[in-house]
């Protein structure tokens, strides 16, 4: 009976959902200071984990380019609306001047045949 009830209690502290893994492609404007940029999507609200998946890039056109992936705990709702929300944060920090999805748990995402960019 106790065993039963540890067993119980145990269930109720994990999770409903999984954490989701996104891989984003961020522009941003010449001067973006990316150790910055990573630290505020961190304390985004629902981010878990931030990293790089590639070295900048500054082309000559005076952008930044950053390849990240986020994880983060999505809320109840649609993938789309998840993404979305989430795009819609990181594209509001300073210097970020759009977001586009990569991928969502290692599969490529469109969505009515188009990228999801914001």
């Amino acid at each position: 009976m106790i065993v039963s009830h540890i067993l119980e209690e145990q269930e109720e502290m994990r999770l409903k959902r999984d954490l989701v893994n996104v891989t984003c492609l961020l522009t941003m404007v010449t001067d973006a200071h990316v150790p910055d940029t990573l630290t505020r999507i961190r304390v985004l609200p629902t981010v878990s984990v931030v990293g790089q998946k590639e070295p900048v890039q500054r082309t000559p056109k005076g952008k930044t380019m950053l390849e990240i992936y986020v994880k983060y705990l999505p809320r109840s709702g649609s993938n789309y609306k998840n993404l979305l929300s989430l795009s819609k944060l990181i594209r509001r920090l300073p210097g970020v001047k759009i977001v586009r999805i990569l991928t969502l748990d290692g599969r490529k995402v469109t969505f009515k045949g188009n990228p999801i960019v914001v």
